[in-house]
């Protein structure tokens, strides 16, 4: 059915440029709807000629005679639409909210009677439209229908009814015109706001209608409805503003693109520059506002020109001017938003002319203008024949009126008045208007339509008092342009009482340091005999530390010689276990006559190999142990491997795997004492594993450059070190081992170590992590050392 609508819409379109929409009424709907002189009027009917023009599309208002029978020709498709009410029956599938009334009861001015809505009443209603409602408050009410407002006024009169339930706007204005507002009260008793929608039985029709009322700027809805409605505390578009409905691909579109928004320098008050670098002004604010409702990511690029700025949207430098107005030449390579705001375009002249009612009277005056600003472009192309001298900024323009070079200057009138007030012009006055508008938009470039789309949605959703906010407070600012003598003299009485305190401050200051000379003189010969004592102090302290310091080390190097025995005695066992059996076995073989010379030389060549891997062992310790302190360039990995050499045999008795990486990095260093660190964390972690039964044991050695940098980290899975210990295991003599098994030193001089003589840093913390489908949990300690020292 939608695609049936389009394609009709389509072919009138190819046919008469304008769809036409057949539009019923009640034309006794006052003020929204009714007939006078033969044509019909109302707010909702103008509501609707705007919607059209906007959209450009006809509408013909067809009479409906009375309410329900306007009703029944949108329900029997014999219109497209009813002007507006609430879906009060289900047949009916109603537009977005376009307006909203208030009804309440009404009686007899002269009644003072009070009514209880629970008795038996007799109530008059227009149409079926309150009838529910009425109904489902007060049960018992005894409900009359009329045709119209002049026989329901009748029965009110003639007392066969007590109380009319009707829309308040309408039947007020209805009394007005008729001179019987005099004749009513209303009572302020079951007050129902309802929300006016377009009525259809096509939901295609419904979304054609939402789509072409959101182009329709608010206050040009607020212009009609002040010309029907006299109290301005009934204004529905004074606060009216719409929610914004983003579709998917225009959520998606805010999300995916930061937009570029391009910016005046100096077009006070709509957008300047500030201080702070910052957007300000009338526009700049109403852009923060509408970019904060929709969420969007910008960046702002200033420009010095109005003409940098259009440009950079010709060449997509840009994508959107806030502030500017739609012009013939500009519609060329961009698209704009609809209107939200609207300013008259006005004229400066000295402030002896006369009123100018409009340009027409001037046209043959000299009159500036800025150079292809908003108002330059609206004039040319408004008045064509009227000769105009661009000038470059409003400030040349008002001079130049000042020094009467020209007779006016024209531009929007926000604008002439802020910069009269701001550069101080007194001989100067706003004398009339062109009778030409400045419409404020949003100019997008062409490539964009998705944006405009989302623009008119969120200038929707502001309200015209929000709006007015916002040009208030510019309209209304104030610069100091006139000598303050009153904050001259707080000023200069501010000086003189400084001045008085300093003067007795001075002299204050004099007793003082004669006092503090002699205090500090006895204080110097204290100072002096204590710089002493603590030169004496500091010397002894630091012999004591040298001392404990050599103490420290003697004990990391016992403790590692300890370590070594102990790995030495793993490494010999095998190799000596391997010579007594061979031996022992060749001499019984001997005994019994029984060895072959074959067998004796293969008994031989055991017991040379098992000797030579001894001495192998001896020669790999000695040189781990070899006071060799000369800073070298050796491969990390190497150093890695000749440290698991030296406890292979605790790692193969214990089941423990090492893995770990075999990347090639060279680094700049004491060799064996990096081993030592190396092997100081790997028999720690050797000891955490000692009560782990029944479970894989893994070392994970990982070394990589980062940043100039080598990390090296070695990682276990023995469960971790305890969270309450773990900042203190890098501290002398601390150890969790008992005395007879553990110094508490290694970890403390690995610290030192790396820190000291190799300018690095080494951490520890708990890891947890996945390996072979396991979840595991241990202590990793990080090296982490410059590669370019």
């Amino acid at each position: 059915m939608k695609l049936l609508l389009i394609l009709i819409l389509f072919i009138l379109n190819a046919h008469t440029k304008e769809p036409i929409f057949k539009v019923s009424y009640d034309p006794n709907y006052t003020p929204f709807s009714y007939k006078q002189e033969g044509k019909e009027t109302g707010l909702y009917i103008d509501i609707w000629k705007l919607w059209a023009k906007y959209n450009n599309y006809k509408v013909e208002f067809i009479d409906g005679k009375l309410w329900n029978e306007a009703i029944n020709l949108a329900k029997e498709e014999k219109v497209d639409f009813f002007l507006g009410t609430d879906t009060y029956e289900d047949w009916m599938i109603g537009s977005d909210f376009f307006y909203e009334t208030n009804s309440s009861f009404f009686t007899l001015t002269k009644n003072n009677t009070p009514f209880e809505l629970s008795t038996n009443l007799k109530i008059g209603l227009i149409s079926n439209t309150f009838k529910e409602l009425i109904l489902e408050n007060i049960p018992t009410a005894n409900i009359k229908i009329y045709e119209d407002y002049k026989d329901i006024i009748d029965a009110l009169k003639n007392q066969e009814i007590d109380l009319i339930y009707e829309d308040k706007l309408a039947f007020e204005y209805y009394t007005v015109q008729n001179n019987q507002f005099h004749l009513i009260k209303p009572l302020n008793k079951l007050i129902k706001k309802t929300k006016t929608q377009a009525i259809t039985l096509d939901k295609a029709k419904v979304e054609i209608f939402n789509k072409g009322f959101l182009k329709i700027p608010i206050n040009e809805l607020l212009n009609i409805e002040k010309k029907w409605i006299l109290n301005e505390n009934d204004y529905y578009y004074q606060n009216f503003k719409y929610q914004i409905n983003l579709t998917s691909e225009e959520i998606e579109f805010i999300k995916n693109n930061k937009i570029k928004v391009s910016i005046s320098n100096a077009w006070e008050p709509f957008t300047f520059k500030s201080k702070n670098n910052e957007a300000i002004g009338i526009s700049s604010e109403y852009w923060y506002l509408i970019s904060k409702k929709l969420n969007l990511q910008t960046k702002n690029i200033f420009f010095e020109t109005f003409n940098q700025q259009i440009e950079s949207i010709k060449n997509k430098e840009t994508d959107l001017i806030y502030s500017t107005a739609d012009t013939p030449q500009r519609k060329e390579f961009s698209i704009f938003s609809k209107e939200y705001a609207n300013f008259p375009i006005s004229i400066v002249t000295k402030k002896d002319e006369n009123f100018i009612e409009n340009i027409s009277s001037i046209k043959n005056k000299k009159i500036a203008i800025g150079n292809n600003f908003t108002a330059h472009n609206v004039l040319k192309n408004n008045y064509p024949e009227i000769a105009l001298i661009p000038v470059k900024s409003v400030k040349e323009g008002l001079e130049l009126v000042s020094k009467n070079k020209v007779y006016a200057f024209i531009d929007i009138k926000p604008v002439l008045l802020y910069n009269i007030s701001k550069y101080d012009f007194d001989d100067l006055k706003v004398s009339g208007n062109t009778g030409l508008n400045f419409s404020l938009k949003f100019m997008i470039r062409d490539d964009y339509p998705i944006l405009e789309s989302i623009l008119n949605k969120a200038i929707s959703s502001v309200s015209y008092n929000e709006l007015n906010t916002i040009v208030n407070k510019w309209n209304n600012v104030q610069f100091q342009t006139s000598f303050d003598y009153d904050i001259f003299w707080k000023i200069t009485l501010a000086i003189f009482i400084i001045l008085l305190a300093f003067i007795y401050r001075n002299f204050t200051l004099k007793n003082l340091n004669r006092t503090l000379k002699i205090k500090v003189e006895e204080k110097t010969k204290q100072l002096s005999e204590m710089n002493k004592n603590l030169e004496n102090l500091v010397e002894r302290k630091t012999r004591e530390l040298i001392q404990k310091e050599t103490i420290l080390n003697q004990q990391s190097k016992m403790a590692a010689m300890g370590e070594m025995i102990e790995n030495i005695a793993h490494q010999w066992r095998q190799p000596l276990s391997v010579i007594s059996t061979v031996a022992t076995g060749a001499k019984l073989k001997k005994d019994l006559n029984l060895l072959t010379d074959n067998e004796f030389y293969e008994t031989m060549e055991i017991i040379n190999n098992s000797s030579q891997h001894l001495s192998n062992t001896i020669d790999d310790f000695r040189n781990f142990f070899s006071n060799d302190k000369e800073i070298i360039s050796f491969n990390v990995n190497e150093a890695i491997d000749k440290a698991l050499s030296l406890v292979t045999s605790k790692l193969k008795n214990r089941d423990i795997q090492i893995i770990k990486s075999k990347d090639k990095i060279i680094i700049l260093g004491l060799r064996n004492e990096f081993i030592q660190v190396i092997l100081n964390i790997i028999n720690n972690a050797i000891d955490a594993f000692e009560t782990i039964k029944d479970k894989d044991k893994y070392i994970f050695i990982n070394s990589y450059e980062e940043k100039q940098n080598l990390i090296l980290t070695i990682r276990d899975n023995a469960g971790g070190i305890k969270e309450e210990i773990i900042n203190r295991i890098f501290e002398p003599y601390f150890t969790t081992k008992h005395k007879s098994q553990g110094t508490g030193i290694g970890l403390y001089m690995s610290l030192e170590i790396i820190k000291k003589h190799m300018n690095g840093e080494l951490l520890v913390s708990n890891k947890e992590y996945i390996y072979d489908n396991n979840k595991c949990k241990g202590a990793e300690f990080k090296i982490i050392i410059p590669l370019n020292q």
